[in-house]
């Protein structure tokens, strides 16, 4: 039995990028692994890439029509029988000793079920750029709830007995944002932590889903995120469309105090009865509020919005709602 289950689906991937991602897993400094190759019923060319390798660990399974990514990760899972699962895209990049150090950090804690790594940005016009997100349980936790993505996937390694217990898996009703939907299905099952070493490289290009689909992805992320709200404060919000508004943060519009306060007072009173609402939480709320400034630039926007109750309720300060007016409400 391996260690670790590795799992990649590819679908028509570019052969130079595919082969680069091949390579960096056969080449890990940790070796007791499987590979489990996923095609999600590409073109023959990915086939013969991947039987021209001869390594034994390689687990290579064919789909018989194209599923999408997420059912291919999943027949994956299905297939796993690592006690840990490092998730790996195709066109991306682990460094030598990603599986090696990700593996004794999770062998010496055991609280910590999901573990992510730093990652730098690559190709295009995102060169050298990192993933500068929280590190520790709580931060990422509350990140995820309130603010949004924190992992890059190909960044991730599992404890596969939680996924198995819990009967998690990626859902296809939140593709091509499933990987989100995946962490926070996690949420109140185990910890979290990010290793604060640059361990992937992901490939930032033109061609690839979190360009193509953008838009789509940010809409399937605020389904995702207001569910697990939901379920998070063990209640159902009156209005989910005014608060996939609010994470979205789009221009600021006549009404919205209306229908957004009782939402976020019913969410803030159910985080406070639970005893998890936190000076960070307002932080996180404050953040997504202050996009409605960022985005709004007429006057009467602006106005509106410093004399609004949502203010109060979230902290907003006085002097920087005042600073907005007059340099963002004014042209």
């Amino acid at each position: 039995m391996p260690e670790i289950s590795v799992i990649m689906p590819v679908y028509n991937t570019k052969e130079e990028y595919f082969r680069e991602a091949i390579e960096s897993v056969l080449g890990q400094s940790f070796r007791d692994f499987e590979f489990i190759i996923v095609d999600d019923c590409s073109k023959e060319y990915i086939k013969e890439i991947v039987l021209s390798y001869s390594d034994e660990r390689i687990c290579y399974y064919r789909m018989a029509e194209n599923g999408g990514a997420a059912a291919a990760r999943n027949f994956a899972l299905s297939k796993a029988l690592g006690k840990y699962v490092a998730f790996m895209d195709a066109d991306d990049i682990a460094l030598p000793e990603r599986f090696e150090k990700q593996y004794a950090f999770l062998r010496a804690h055991p609280e910590i079920g999901c573990l992510g790594t730093k990652v730098e940005i690559f190709g295009s016009q995102k060169e050298n750029m990192f993933f500068p997100k929280p590190i520790k349980h709580q931060e990422i936790e509350e990140y995820l709830l309130f603010f949004g993505c924190v992992f890059c996937q190909s960044s991730v390694m599992v404890r596969k007995e939680i996924l198995d217990k819990n009967n998690i898996s990626y859902k296809p009703e939140y593709v091509p944002a499933e990987d989100y939907g995946l962490w926070l299905d996690l949420i109140g099952k185990t910890q979290f932590e990010v290793l604060p070493e640059i361990l992937v490289r992901y490939r930032f290009y033109a061609e690839n889903i979190s360009n193509v689909q953008n838009n789509k992805q940010r809409e399937k992320c605020l389904a995702a995120q207001v569910a697990a709200l939901e379920q998070y404060c063990g209640i159902c919000f009156s209005d989910k469309e005014i608060l996939a508004s609010f994470f979205r943060g789009e221009s600021w519009e006549s009404g919205v105090d209306l229908r957004l306060e009782p939402v976020l007072r019913d969410m803030l009173g159910a985080l406070d009865k639970k005893g998890v609402l936190r000076e960070s939480v307002y932080r996180l709320l404050r953040k997504r509020f202050k996009k409605f400034y960022y985005h709004t630039r007429s006057f009467s926007g602006q106005w509106a919005l410093l004399r609004s109750p949502l203010n109060g309720l979230l902290r907003v300060p006085l002097a920087w709602r005042v600073f907005c007016l007059i340099t963002r409400g004014v042209f």
